[in-house]
């Protein structure tokens, strides 16, 4: 084991008999009065054992492992060594994603462990548009595997803020340029992309199979494609993500099967039970296509996949605690609440998720529930 000082801790502060190091936003002084704490921290720069670190400070073994022990309870240390599966190509492209693990590594955790796993995950996307900057965004964080789906084509109303396109792509289906370019910014990955129109849940399942998590970025038939993707999700156990953006806010939410959290069906037995003119609501925007309406702005575009990809992250390293399952962000004041009507508890007689899944139920079906058969009829 070589001991290193992080590089991402530096500068050390000097302030008389006091050093000062910042770490994740916290300032932290040690009394130094005689420079020691300094200079060893100088010495752990990786290239040396604590042997030879002693004999340069003229001070025992066991006094080096003991203020070894402080600073790795700090954070402030980790072991430098690289793991002999790292090629110097992936060593180059990662250094700024192990630069940000080395932020929660420590002696007994590696940030190639990180890294790791993000190689050996699996990331669904569905829709191209806005999940593109997704998509591009794996690919150079280094998740193993990326698949997408989308059956449109590449049209100028996208170049406003579908950034793996340009004109060149116009008349091009997405599946195939986002493939084609996905595997340009990373070619030690693997990415497959689907041109299809999905119509059930059912034409979900095989795409989805074996996915850390999945981002829904299809907004098309209106609330019953995130209907597919929620019973296609929770029937395979799979996490997860949705939002949406418009003029003042942006919205995102996480549902994970696997913490029995309530799904999207959910969701709408609870909105229907709160408010029951979200009927009319929902009535009028089930199930259908509206074009030249996407508020999609570049700006909050990035901001929502930022969220996604940095939950994702967490989700798939344990790095850090995840976000909370349901936020929006005022664009104006940028103050992020969650969810007032967000339920901590599923549904008690939601059909998706409170047992055992058999086939996706109607939406007249979730209405009766909350409604009773021919109540608003």
């Amino acid at each position: 084991m070589r001991p290193a000082f992080k590089k991402t801790l530096r500068p050390i502060i000097r302030k008389g008999q006091v050093i000062e190091i910042n770490y994740h936003g916290t300032a932290t002084e040690i009394d130094d009065p005689d420079g020691n704490i300094y200079e060893l921290l100088e010495l752990l720069d990786g290239s040396r054992s604590i042997s030879e670190i002693a004999n340069h400070l003229n001070l025992p073994i066991e006094d080096i492992e003991d203020a070894i022990i402080f600073l790795n309870e700090l954070h402030y240390i980790e072991d430098t060594s690289v793991p002999k599966t790292y090629s110097p190509t992936e060593l180059d492209r990662y250094q700024a994603n192990l630069n940000y693990f080395s932020g929660y590594a420590n002696l007994d955790v590696s940030r190639f462990s990180f890294q790791d796993k993000l190689k050996d995950a699996k990331i669904a996307i569905l829709g191209l548009g806005g999940g593109s900057l997704a998509a591009a965004y794996l690919a150079g964080l280094g998740v193993g595997e990326i698949v997408g789906l989308d059956y449109d084509k590449v049209e100028r109303t996208n170049l406003n803020r579908q950034f793996l396109y340009n004109e060149d792509d116009i008349g091009r289906l997405k599946s195939e340029v986002a493939e084609e370019k996905i595997k340009k910014i990373n070619p030690e990955i693997s990415v497959k992309m689907y041109n299809q129109k999905v119509g059930s849940y059912e034409d979900l399942l095989d795409i989805l199979d074996g996915a850390d998590a999945v981002i829904n970025a299809l907004d098309q038939p209106a609330i019953i494609s995130a209907r597919w993707v929620n019973a296609a999700c929770v029937k395979l156990g799979i996490p997860f993500y949705r939002g949406g953006i418009n003029n003042q806010s942006i919205m995102w939410e996480r549902i994970n099967p696997l913490n029995q959290e309530p799904c999207y069906d959910c969701k709408i037995l609870y909105s229907l039970e709160s408010d029951h003119e979200t009927v009319y609501r929902l009535e009028s925007g089930y199930g259908k296509t509206f074009s030249g309406v996407n508020t999609g702005f570049a700006p909050n575009l990035s901001i929502l996949i930022g969220l996604f990809i940095s939950d994702i992250v967490n989700l798939i390293t344990g790095a850090a605690p995840l976000f909370k399952p349901n936020i929006t962000v005022d664009t104006i004041l940028m103050n992020t609440l969650q969810s007032e009507n967000e339920k901590p508890d599923r549904h008690p007689d939601c059909p998706t998720c409170s047992n055992q899944f058999n086939e996706m139920a109607s939406i007249e079906h979730l209405k009766q529930i909350v409604f009773g058969k021919g109540a608003l009829q």
